[in-house]
């Protein structure tokens, strides 16, 4: 078993319209192996530390990697720091994937910063939009790139919304509301939740409440998601976010590993294999389909399918 060393840190942000400083944590071994680059986890919907982040950190810390994740800007240890706000009585997180770019491309600088040298990125869900977004920026600026990308069930907004019981009616009706409007974060297909931010089916749902709200209860959080109401804006802005616009233009772009799960019903496998024949950088002969993984289901530290996936990762990035 590997000495790891935890650290919590702070990094500057420079939003839009303000910098602000973010919290965030470091997965070390005591004795890294200084031929790795250092990787940046972020991960999808209210990213944080607290769910995957410890996980994917403290796997690659026992490969020799040092990794930095954070919690996104309204979430968990973040949640006062931006993207909040109080409206009759409640608090109504802003999700912006906008932000989260910003919010890649600042962990990205403190990686090199403070580890001497560009980091390979690690993304869940959608965060892979975000780091996809941020890759294609650090592109356009020519000032270098990341070392290595892992987009890990990617699935592009516009595919994601076929989920909803009735996708055209939801669409229009959380488009008719101001942007400040309050709404349920899932919409499982029912009456009550077809306005919801992210569509979920019930029984995904029901894992997201069980898999995902143990793992940020263990980090002494919020139970996930970490909010009860979302904007509006929060879904009209995300429906318009779609970084795979630029790719055709792009050059200069890091090799990758797309991986998804076989069995993803929610982020569904056939979005990375679209993915895959789109991307204009190296990412292999075809992306890794993972036999038997779900959504997250198997992102468990004694399951052997997340032992299996850690191991080619770490291959990927110690060939390229």
């Amino acid at each position: 078993m590997t000495d790891i060393i935890i650290e919590d840190i702070a990094f500057p942000v420079a939003f839009r319209d303000a910098t602000i400083s973010l919290g965030g944590r470091v997965f070390r071994p005591a004795t890294p192996d200084a031929s790795l680059p250092p990787v940046v986890f972020n991960s999808g919907f209210t990213g944080g530390v607290a769910m995957y982040g410890q996980l994917f950190g403290r796997a690659l810390a026992e490969c020799g990697y040092r990794v930095m994740t954070y919690d996104v800007a309204g979430f968990f240890t973040n949640k006062d720091i931006r993207n909040t706000v109080q409206k009759d009585g409640i608090t109504v997180t802003n999700v912006s994937l906008v932000d989260q770019t910003d919010e890649v491309l600042a962990a990205v600088r403190w990686a090199k910063e403070h580890f001497g040298a560009m980091p390979a990125v690690a993304s869940w869900a959608m965060g892979s939009l975000a780091s996809l977004a941020a890759i294609v920026e650090l592109a356009k600026q020519g000032n270098g790139q990341i070392a290595f990308w892992i987009p890990m069930s990617y699935t592009s907004i516009a595919a994601l919304q076929d989920l909803r019981a009735d996708k055209a009616s939801a669409d229009a009706a959380i488009k008719a509301l101001a942007d400040d409007a309050a709404i349920p974060p899932f919409d499982t297909g029912t009456e009550a939740t077809r306005l919801g931010y992210y569509p979920l089916d019930p029984d995904t749902q029901d894992y997201v409440d069980r898999q995902l709200g143990g793992y940020t209860e263990v980090g002494g959080v919020d139970r996930w998601p970490g909010c009860s109401h979302v904007t509006a804006k929060s879904y009209k802005e995300y429906v318009d976010f779609d970084p795979e616009r630029d790719l055709k233009a792009a050059t200069g772009l890091p090799a990758a590993l797309i991986v998804h799960g076989a069995d993803n019903t929610l982020h569904r496998p056939e979005e990375s294999v679209r993915l895959h024949k789109a991307y204009p950088g190296r990412a292999g002969e075809e992306p890794l389909i993972v036999e038997g993984m779900m959504h997250g289901q198997q992102n468990q530290v004694d399951n052997p399918i997340f032992h299996r996936l850690i191991e080619q990762i770490d291959q990927a990035i110690r060939s390229a």
